[in-house]
């Protein structure tokens, strides 16, 4: 039997009874077979969980579990649970009545107990109906459904559609359904959406993800307005009220009518202390009547400016885009995410209730497994969890996330501005998102499990969900952009695909932790994409590109093949191998053309290529690969460390500045795996050292600093981006970091009291 604490900080004042919560247990192989075999206890009370399996082994063992569950919590005080995992099957009784769904021809139906939802297919309005404890509310029909407006007028909705319906969890702990169309109005249609619905036992709340996707065949669409009303008419002197704020929440109420706009001015001038990614305010609006009263919630409303809401004796009017910004461009692929609360309730229900269900929306209760459970289950492959601990390293990591540039807006939240590409002139004077280069999530992802530290956790989640809206290709008539991820850009997606610039791990991790089906769809998109690039003549040329290109790709594709064990992924990486291994035959190492005339040597791009093999070695035990590796490393130190130790940025005098590169530090350290030879690390020691006395420049200075850039709002303008400071370093330092304490030698480097 094993066992683990899961445990829930200090979060909000109040009790929560039954509370939702969702955790993600990955397993170690052959470890759990059976989703039954974990049980999870509260003292002496076993919990019932509801069980999804993600990810299973080769062997077909379970790798990743994800779980849902309600537990009490108490206010002001933090508290822990535990999970057994044995031979011995769950026997918990689930919740009566649970969430229960039902679909016929027409509408789908959805009870939580106190709570049923009418859903129609034909007209798809939201909600056509609800009763609130048997008490029929409202009209039938008194929402309007999502609606988009464009620059010219023209009002499209779903309320004019017939949506496909997808049961993607019946419960009992909670359910999801799924329905997806096109907006349509009486001349025509115009982009996708996908709206879930996510409703939790015994609860009178539901939660709505709405995403609209351009799969038009225009370049560029401007919307005027994207909005959603409940026109709920009251009966009797109404309650009307708007929440909003950032540290307190400021409730204005009225009996007429409310209005409230965040757009850039709201944002520039609030003194907001929070890490934006997991916290920054609230935004509600409530309208009560004699019979009954609904509040609709904005999940980070401010974090995805503008926003707005308006209440008045019409009902709610939430708008996702207002009509008082200019019209925004939604570019041809791009596709975006709004997430909402409906908080059905009686009349008597307080405002202050009210504001606190909305903020544990913003801020939901999330238990934390132990990092030593993380490290045992070798779910990543990589060395990321060192036993000695450096805690010069450790802050040095922390401040790479703390202290980085970041993206305010509908389109930027998530992502964040690459101040090097930008002052280069690459957006021709408009600022250059990094596009989640070098996978920030995935490396945001493991240093969550590492500390435990839930911000961590937030800041991935948010990139990767940008990741999935904005930086993934939805559509294109160009099969090699069709599915893919667009490299670093302005306005995010005007700039184009390539297989340097593509990867999936953080997209799977995001599947695992959160059952999100659409990042799993993205990974396996962008994985499709690199193969119909790979299938390119350019890349049958031996030396005709960078290694990183298929370097990359090599990556993308093994974590496909562990994540599915599909052998066409790994097929496709044995023909990437053998190039490589006939690119060294060929050249001594992995020369590739720069100007007209030359061939040259890139560290940075040859040890991203180098990292890859290694895990193609890890999988398959190659011992050509084995050797390529420590050859093409050898021939790195021979040629590309120039005075004082440090190597160099290209193999070309104009660009032969000292550059020590991340990557070389991660290859160098498996270079002593491979041979046991303990001069790799010392070379490794001596670029780590030198990284660490450069630091992170003006990063005090410039992190609070706000400005407005389009559509967006840029903070920290002129700090490393998210892709090259923090996630192109993370997993090379901590490999590093792993060998190097293991055999004692970072000791001088650290903090000596």
């Amino acid at each position: 039997m094993n066992s683990l604490e899961l445990y829930f900080e200090k979060l909000s004042k109040y009790d929560r009874i039954a509370e939702p919560v969702t955790a993600a247990f990955p397993f170690r192989k052959g470890q759990i077979t059976n989703p039954d075999n974990l049980k999870i206890l509260d003292g002496d009370h076993e919990i019932f969980v509801q069980k999804h399996v993600t990810a299973r082994w080769d062997d077909g063992s379970i790798k990743w579990l994800l779980t849902h569950f309600q537990v009490d919590l108490p206010g002001n005080a933090s508290k822990r649970i535990k999970a057994l995992i044995g031979e011995e099957e769950s026997k918990a009784e689930p919740p009566k009545p649970g969430v229960q769904i039902r679909e016929t021809d027409g509408e789908v139906r959805i009870n939580t107990g106190p709570l049923e939802l009418r859903i129609r297919k034909d007209g798809f309005n939201l909600f056509d109906e609800v009763i609130l404890e048997g008490k029929r509310l409202w009209t039938p029909g008194f929402m309007s459904g999502f609606y988009i407006t464009e620059e010219g007028g023209e009002c499209y909705t779903t309320a004019g559609d017939k949506a496909d319906v997808k049961i993607e969890e019946e419960g009992p702990v909670r359910g999801v359904v799924t329905l997806s169309g096109k907006h349509r109005s009486a001349s025509g249609a115009l982009l996708d959406y996908r709206v879930r619905i996510i409703a939790y036992a015994g609860k009178p709340y539901v939660e709505v993800e709405y995403q609209f996707i351009n799969r038009e065949r225009r370049p560029r669409i401007f919307l005027r307005e994207i909005g959603l009303k409940v026109n709920v008419k009251p009966e009797g002197e109404p309650r009307l009220a708007i929440g909003e704020g950032y540290c307190r929440t400021n409730i204005e109420r009225s009996s007429e009518s409310l209005e409230k706009c965040i757009n850039a001015e709201t944002i520039l001038w609030q003194s907001c202390e929070h890490i934006e990614e997991c916290f920054y305010g609230d935004f509600w609006a409530d309208l009560t009547d004699d019979r009954a009263g609904v509040a609709v919630s904005i999940y980070q409303a401010h974090q995805n400016f503008p926003k707005a809401l308006k209440v008045d004796r019409e009902g709610i009017t939430v708008l996702l885009y207002p009509p008082t910004e200019k019209p925004i461009e939604i570019i041809q692929g791009v596709a975006k995410t709004h997430k909402l609360m409906f908080h059905f309730h009686k009349s008597n229900l307080d405002l202050e209730e009210i504001s606190f269900r909305s903020l544990q929306f913003q801020l939901p209760d999330q238990p934390t497994l132990p990092e030593w459970w993380y490290a045992e289950s070798n779910v990543w492959p990589d060395r990321v969890f060192p036993k000695r601990l450096c805690n010069r390293l450790e802050l040095f990591l922390v401040d790479m996330i703390d202290y980085r540039a970041k993206g305010l807006g509908m389109l930027s939240f998530g992502d964040g501005p690459e101040v090097s590409y930008t002052e280069q002139g690459r957006g021709r004077g408009e600022v250059v998102w990094a596009n989640n280069e070098y996978d920030p999530p995935h490396a945001l992802f493991i240093q969550y499990a590492r500390t435990g530290e839930r911000r961590f956790r937030s800041i991935a989640e948010a990139a990767a969900q940008h990741w999935i809206d904005v930086d993934l290709c939805h559509y294109s008539e160009d099969p090699l952009r069709d599915g893919g991820q667009v490299i670093h850009s302005a306005r995010h997606v005007t700039g184009g695909v390539t297989i340097s610039h593509e990867w999936v791990e953080g997209l799977l991790d995001y599947y695992h932790f959160t059952g999100k089906k659409e990042a799993l769809e993205a990974a396996l998109s962008i994985g499709e994409n690199i193969i119909r690039h790979l299938q390119r003549p350019a890349f049958k040329r031996i030396g005709y590109y960078q290694a990183r290109e298929t370097g990359w790709a090599l990556r993308a594709l093994l974590a496909l093949y562990l994540e599915t064990y599909d052998r066409r992924y790994l097929d496709v990486s044995r023909d990437i191998v053998e190039n490589f291994l006939k690119w060294k035959e060929k050249f001594g190492t992995f020369l590739a053309p720069y100007t007209s005339h030359t061939q040259v040597r890139v560290p940075f791009m040859i040890t991203i290529a180098l990292s890859s093999l290694m895990r193609y070695y890890w999988i398959t035990g190659d011992e050509r690969v084995k050797k390529l590796i420590v050859d093409v490393t050898d021939d790195l130190l021979k040629h590309s460390i120039m005075r004082g130790g440090i190597v160099y940025y290209k193999e070309l005098p104009s660009l032969q500045r000292r550059s020590p590169t991340p990557h070389l530090l991660e290859v160098l350290a498996y270079a002593y795996e491979l041979t046991g030879d303990k001069k790799y690390l010392k070379v490794a020691l001596h670029h780590l050292e030198y990284m660490l006395d450069r630091g992170l420049r003006r990063a005090g200075a410039l992190a609070g600093r706000k400005e407005v850039r389009g559509y967006s709002i840029v903070k920290g303008y002129g700090l490393p981006g998210p892709g090259f400071a923090f996630a192109s370093s993370f997993i090379p330092l901590l490999t590093i970091y792993y060998y190097a304490s293991e055999n004692g030698l970072l000791d001088y480097l650290d903090y000596k009291y």
